[in-house]
């Protein structure tokens, strides 16, 4: 008898585990992107990639990642993102930012506009509307500047 019940306990927790692997599956669909982000080179200062114009000088971070999933989850997040070249190299001059989502080389999506911390952190935790197919799909993060937003940092090396 204890043999049954001991089986019966085992496939019940079997099956909890699968139904909320799926569950947690289905709850945001799956990931599109879980990439790192890389300041922008001199090289691509001022430059536009993908339709999102970039920062006329050249950054570094000390860190970024960005995950999107195909129901529009955006999370990004920044750490010391700052300027690698000019009379503030190695410090963050503007004040808020927002996160910029291509498809297909396109500018797709943005999120809302957060706090940049002089420091060059940021955080985006929010869902934006994506179209229905998000081909070959980007992120970026810009900063929001006189002349609109620049993008500083992308995924990708």
């Amino acid at each position: 008898m204890s043999r049954s019940i001991r089986r019966s306990a085992l496939l019940a927790v079997l099956a909890a585990v699968a139904l909320s692997s799926t569950a947690i599956g289905d709850a945001g669909g799956a990931k599109v992107v879980d990439a790192s982000l890389t300041g922008i080179p001199a090289a691509f200062a001022g430059k536009t990639l993908q339709g999102v114009v970039g920062g006329g000088l050249p950054w570094r971070l000390d860190r970024g990642s960005a995950r999107l999933f195909e129901d529009g989850r955006l999370q990004v997040s920044v750490d010391g993102l700052v300027l690698a070249a000019g009379s503030n190299e190695g410090k963050n001059p503007i004040a808020t930012g927002r996160a910029i989502v291509t498809c297909a080389g396109e500018p797709a999506a943005m999120s809302s506009v957060v706090d940049f911390s002089p420091s060059g952190d940021a955080r985006v935790n929010e869902t934006v509307d994506l179209p229905a197919s998000c081909l070959a799909p980007a992120v970026f993060f810009a900063g929001i500047t006189g002349a609109g937003p620049r993008w500083f940092a992308v995924t990708g090396n």
